[in-house]
Parts: structure tokens; sequence; C-alpha cells
């Protein structure tokens, strides 16, 4: 009987004890690394984006380096950090006719400041007996000399309280005012703000706005002043130039207005 050779499996060797692998060295190395690039980063802006000019636009009071210095800002600052609300803020505290501001970047180092100045002021008399200047949306200004009241579109009939520069300023008879500053809100972009010589509120039902030398316009109370400013945007560019007269708009007969030419 013959034996059959059969191949023997080879013998398993025992398998070796897998270890874990320790990523503790790799996490370290990969976190300095990344402190190595947020180091390079802040370094490059601190030298890189310094603030090395400052653009002043839609200036025509204020002179521009009256306005970089308002603002706070110094040349070397960094560009990228600049606080743009603080800039804003600072230059409208400090300057009255600033109405609005808007504050940008332009790298590698300008910052540019944008202001739109109160170019309308209305003088009124206060409760100490001094004339201030507001703008439309009722800021004060400035304080001027009584003797020169009639060279500006005038308040009649409020009483301002102690007002300060740069502030929103109160009033004695408070809805008075209130009724005049709507009134110059809703006449804001009509183009009839630019010729209002005076507003007359002393009868608080009775307002009367004269325009140019032209018109005397009556619009009587205060209410309903959106639906009166648009009847009068109509009436206006329905009269000549050479035409000049009382514009009723107290919408006492039958809500109509009229129109009383000049004798």
């Amino acid at each position: 009987m013959k034996r059959t050779n059969r191949s023997r499996a080879p013998a398993r060797r025992p398998s070796a004890q897998r270890r874990p692998v320790s990523t503790g060295s790799g996490m370290g190395a990969k976190l300095l690394i990344m402190a190595a690039v947020v180091a390079a980063v802040v370094f490059g802006v601190a030298i890189f984006f310094k603030v090395g000019r400052v653009e002043v636009q839609g200036n025509t009071i204020y002179s521009s380096e009256k306005i970089m210095e308002a603002s706070g800002l110094e040349l070397g600052d960094n560009l990228l950090t600049v606080s743009r609300a603080r800039v804003a803020g600072n230059v409208k505290a400090a300057l009255p006719y600033v109405d609005q501001v808007s504050v940008g970047r332009v790298l590698p180092d300008t910052v540019v400041i944008s202001v739109k100045e109160s170019q309308l002021v209305f003088a009124a008399q206060t409760d100490t007996n001094t004339v201030w200047l507001i703008s439309p949306s009722g800021k004060a200004l400035e304080r001027i000399d009584a003797s020169i009241m009639e060279e500006y579109p005038q308040i009649i009939g409020v009483t301002l309280n102690n007002p300060t520069a740069g502030q929103t300023v109160t009033a004695v008879n408070q809805t008075t005012l209130d009724a005049v500053l709507t009134l110059f809100s809703e006449l804001d972009g009509t183009g009839i703000l630019e010729h209002v010589a005076s507003v007359n509120v002393e009868k608080e039902y009775d307002m009367v706005v004269q325009y140019d030398d032209r018109y005397e316009i009556d619009l009587g109370s205060s209410d309903r002043l959106a639906y009166k400013v648009q009847y009068l945007q109509a009436i206006l560019e329905q009269l000549s130039d050479f035409q000049a007269g009382t514009i009723d708009l107290t919408l006492s007969e039958a809500n109509r207005a009229k129109f009383h030419p000049k004798a």
C-alpha cells in the first residue's frame, strides 16, 4: 500500500500583538503649525495693513483736516481693526453740521470717510432769548447772534429748550415743534423745502409756510400733512413762474385747495 504524501500547511506563527499608534505627537505638531500660521497672519496684518491715507468725501462746510481730526484716526493705525462705527460716531459728535457718516476701507492702506452735511438750516428762538440754528431733522447746530436771524429761514412760534450743539432739540411747546419737523420730513426730497423762507406756527391750528417771496401757503392744522404736501406739489406744477399769491390748503371746503392770486 502506497503512502500518499500530503503537503503540510505551514505552521501558523503567533500573531504579534498590535500596539496602539500614539497620535499625541502628530496632533501637537499640527497645533504648532496652526499657531505659526496664525502668528504669521497677525504679523502680516500688523505690518502690511496700516492706515496710510484718509480720504474725506462730501464735505463742503468742514475741511477734510477737521473731519480727520474729529474721527480719531491716526496714520499708522491698523486698517483692518479700525472701528467704523466709532469713527462715524466721533465725527457726528464733534461736528454738528454732519448729518450722516459712512466709513469704508480700501486696501492696502486707505480709509474713506463720506459725510452728508446739513445744507438747510432754520433759525428759532430759545427760552433764554437766544437764537439757534437747527437742521430740518431737529438737530441743534449752533447759536447765532439775534441781529442776523433775518438772514436765515425762520421757525416762528416755537421756543426751544436750551439747545446743545449736536443734540436733538426740544421745545416748550413740543407738539408744535413736532408738527414743524413732521412737515420738514414730508417736504424733504420734493424740492419745496429749499424754498421755505419761514414756517409760522404761532397758532397751532393754523400753520403758514412762506415759499420764497411768491406764495403764502396756509396749511391749517397739522392733520393730513402728507396729503397736503402731495396736493401742494400738484398745485405748484400748474402755476406759472410769474404768479404769486396765497395757496389755501386748509381743505376746509370740500377737501379742495384754492389759489388766490396776489393783487
